[in-house]
């Protein structure tokens, strides 16, 4: 069984979309292939990103069956409800969930357009420090301003989930992707909005400049800002640290080999932050 979704302005793409499955393995060029499977697939002359979310453990199964939508109808839902607000993402093409015989969800795909884009937040700590410091500024004004105060939080705000255009005005364009994590809220409060900038990867000094400019249109103490970062990056590190050795330990027992889930130690260069400062839609159900 199949259900799935279609953004009415594409409904040309209903044969492709109900065919993923089918043909997914043989399209397109691979982006990313870990646990979930990303790829560009060009169908006729629109250039597609296709994510392929891979099947769930029995108790999300469960969840993603009856209880709550799966992560490919939240990447759907969560892109309109985004645009509706004027924050920016790839354009919301269709999602697709496919059940076995019991209804529980066995694989789902999501499909936005491909966005061009000039590069991602991740790569600005390589740039020249003029080049930096201004797209850092960029960025703090918008997560602030258009994205923190309309209540979305974006529970994986990484540094490769945030795509930059620079315009031809030498102006910087930040668009969201992976938006299935994203939640809305009334109002975020200012422990919030610094614990939601932990998982943007960097020096202490790229990240006490966020804290510096974020804090100058939050009208909030950049030291402050800087430490409230320092402190939430140095728990979510020793969280990451905890969970490795606890699904090292599940693994040995299982007698699975361990895999590397967090990114290098970055708590030691913490200390000094203090100091530096991608319904509008179609509904149908085939069998």
């Amino acid at each position: 069984m199949t259900r799935f979704e279609i953004n009415p302005g594409f409904s040309c793409l209903k044969e492709f979309i109900l065919q993923l499955d089918t043909n997914f393995s043989t399209m397109g060029d691979t982006l990313k292939n870990g646990r979930n499977h990303l790829k560009i697939i060009h169908y006729r002359g629109i250039k597609l990103c296709v994510k392929s979310f891979g099947r769930p453990h029995f108790l999300n199964q469960l969840a993603y069956s009856f209880l709550r939508p799966s992560k490919a109808e939240r990447s759907y839902n969560y892109g309109l409800r985004l645009i509706e607000m004027g924050i920016q993402t790839p354009e919301p093409i269709a999602w697709i969930n496919y059940y076995d015989h019991n209804r529980m969800l066995q694989k789902s795909y999501y499909v936005s357009l491909f966005l061009e884009h000039d590069f991602c937040l991740g790569d600005i700590f390589d740039f020249e420090l003029a080049d930096r410091l201004e797209v850092l500024s960029a960025f703090s004004v918008w997560v602030c301003k258009r994205v923190h105060d309309n209540g979305v939080l974006h529970k994986d705000l990484s540094g490769g989930n945030i795509l930059i255009r620079q315009i031809a005005s030498g102006e910087y364009s930040f668009f969201m992707i992976d938006l299935n994590r994203i939640r809305f809220r009334r109002k975020i409060g200012f422990r919030k909005r610094m614990a939601n900038l932990r998982r943007i990867h960097g020096t202490a000094m790229c990240l006490g400049t966020i804290a510096h400019f974020y804090s100058m249109h939050y009208q909030q103490n950049p030291v402050w800002s800087a430490m409230n970062i320092g402190m939430e990056r140095l728990f979510y590190t020793k969280f990451l640290k905890t969970k490795r050795k606890i699904k090292a330990g599940l693994r040995t027992i299982t007698g699975k080999a361990d895999k590397k889930i967090c990114g290098p130690d970055l708590s030691a260069s913490l200390g000094s932050q203090a100091t530096h400062s991608q319904e509008y839609s179609m509904k149908n159900t085939a069998s």
